[in-house]
C-alpha cells in the first residue's frame, strides 16, 4: 500500500508527524546538551570518577541521536543511509547498537559505582576512582564491541528488481536470517532495556535506603552533639559528604529517567510478543504508532541529560553559568563600560573603569543571579 492511502488514517498521521517534527528538535537538544556536558563534565574528572564515566556518556549519547534518530528522521524525508551502500549498511548497525548499549550500561555502571560510595563508604576510595572508571569505560566498550561485532559480516545490501526498476534493501544475508530477524531483538531487548532496568531500579532503591538512613543518622548525631560544640558541629556537618549528596542527586535523576524512559519500550515489547494486533491494517498502524511514541521516549533519554545535571547539580549550574559569561564576556563588558560611563555622566554614580576580564565575569555572575535581562 502507497503512502498516500495511508494518510486516511489518523494514527498514521500522527506517527509521521511526531517523527518530522520531533526529531530535529530532539537532535537539536541533544547536541547542544551533550556538547555542553561533556565540556564542563571533563574539566571535573579528577574531582570524582563519577563525571569521567558521565563525559563518556555524553559522546555516546550524541552518536546515538546521530546513528539512530537522525536516520529515522530522514527516512521520512525519503532518505535511508543504510540502503546507499554495503558499507554504510554494515557501519550503521554496528554503531548504532554499539552506541546505544554503552551508553545504557554506563548509566548502569555508574549506578553501581554510586551504590558502593553509599552503601560501603569505606570500601569507596579503593575502587571508586579514575583508575578503576577507565578500566570499566574501555571493558563496555570491548563487550559490546564484540557483542556487535557481527553485523559487519551478516549485514548486507540486497537488490531487487520490480518492472525494470532496480530497489535496495539493508538486511541479514542468507545463513544470518534467523539471528538478526528472530534472535537479536530479544538479544537487544535485554541487553538494552531490560537487564539495565532491573539493575538500575533494585540499586536506586538501595541507594535511596541508605541515603535516607545516613540523614536520620546525622540528625541524631548532631542533636547529640549540638550541646557540647554547636557551631563547630553546624559547620562540618554541612560541609561533610555535600559533594557525594550532589552526586547522588544527579545519578538519581539520570538514573530514574532512564527507567521512565524505557519502561514503555519495555512494555510494548512483552505485549506484542503476546498479543498479536497485526491482523488488520488498523491495527499494525496503531502499534506502529505506538512504538514510534515509545522509540522517541527512548531517544529523549539521550537528549535531556544536560537539563538533568543543571536541575540538580548546583555545582553544574554555576560551571554553564560560567560558560555563558565567557561567551558573552566581551559584549557584556562594553555595554557595562557604556551604561557606567552614562550614568556618570549623569552624576548618579562615580566612573568606574572596567578593564579587567575578573570584573567582567563578577558583573555577569551578579546580572544571573538576579535574573536581570541585559
Amino acid at each position: 500500500m502507497l503512502e498516500k492511502d495511508l494518510l486516511m488514517f489518523d494514527e498514521f498521521v500522527i506517527q509521521k508527524q511526531i517523527i518530522v517534527f520531533g526529531a530535529p528538535l530532539l537532535l537539536a537538544i541533544g547536541t547542544i546538551g551533550n556538547l555542553i556536558s561533556f565540556y564542563i563534565l571533563l574539566k571535573n574528572t579528577r574531582k570524582a570518577s563519577t563525571y569521567t564515566y558521565l563525559s563518556v556518556l555524553a559522546i555516546m549519547d550524541i552518536l546515538v541521536i546521530y546513528v539512530g534518530l537522525l536516520r529515522v528522521w530522514l527516512v521520512q524525508l525519503g532518505i535511508n543511509i543504510e540502503d546507499l551502500n554495503s558499507v554504510m549498511c554494515k557501519v550503521v548497525k554496528f554503531i548504532g547498537f554499539f552506541c546505544s548499549d554503552v551508553s545504557v550500561w554506563l548509566i548502569v555502571i555508574v549506578t553501581v559505582e554510586r551504590t558502593i560510595v553509599i552503601a560501603l563508604p569505606l570500601k569507596a576510595p579503593s575502587v571508586c576512582n579514575s583508575k578503576y572508571a577507565k578500566l570499566g569505560i574501555t571493558s563496555v566498550i570491548f563487550i559490546f564491541v564484540l557483542l556487535n561485532l557481527h553485523f559487519l559480516w551478516s549485514m548486507d545490501l540486497h537488490y531487487t528488481v520490480k518492472n525494470t526498476t532496480v530497489t535496495t534493501e539493508c538486511k541479514a544475508i542468507e545463513g544470518y536470517t534467523y539471528l538478526v530477524e528472530i534472535i537479536w531483538p530479544w538479544v537487544d531487548a535485554a541487553v538494552y532495556s531490560f537487564i539495565p532496568f532491573v539493575i538500575i531500579f533494585v540499586l536506586n532503591i538501595v541507594i535511596i535506603k541508605n541515603v535516607i538512613n545516613a540523614k536520620n543518622a546525622r540528625l541524631v548525631l548532631r542533636q547529640q552533639c549540638s550541646l557540647l560544640r554547636p557551631h563547630a558541629v553546624k559547620t562540618q556537618t554541612h560541609e561533610h559528604g555535600e559533594m557525594s549528596r550532589r552526586i547522588t542527586c544527579m545519578l538519581l535523576a539520570v538514573s530514574f529517567t532512564f527507567l521512565i524512559t524505557v519502561l514503555p519500550m519495555n512494555i510494548l515489547i512483552i505485549r506484542n510478543s503476546l498479543v498479536d494486533n497485526t491482523e488488520t491494517l488498523k491495527g499494525l498502524i496503531r502499534q506502529r504508532l505506538l512504538m514510534t511514541v515509545a522509540e522517541m521516549l527512548m531517544y529523549t533519554n539521550h537528549s535531556i541529560n544536560f537539563f538533568l545535571y543543571c536541575a540538580t547539580g548546583k555545582k553544574f549550574r554555576g560551571q554553564f553559568r560560567a560558560l555563558a559569561c565567557s561567551c558573552c564576556r566581551n559584549p557584556l563588558g562594553l555595554r557595562l563600560r557604556r551604561n557606567m560611563s552614562q550614568r556618570s555622566f549623569n552624576g548618579s554614580m562615580p566612573l568606574v573603569k572596567i578593564n579587567s576580564s575578573r570584573t567582567d565575569y563578577v558583573n555577569c555572575e551578579h546580572f544571573f543571579d538576579k535574573g536581570v535581562q541585559l
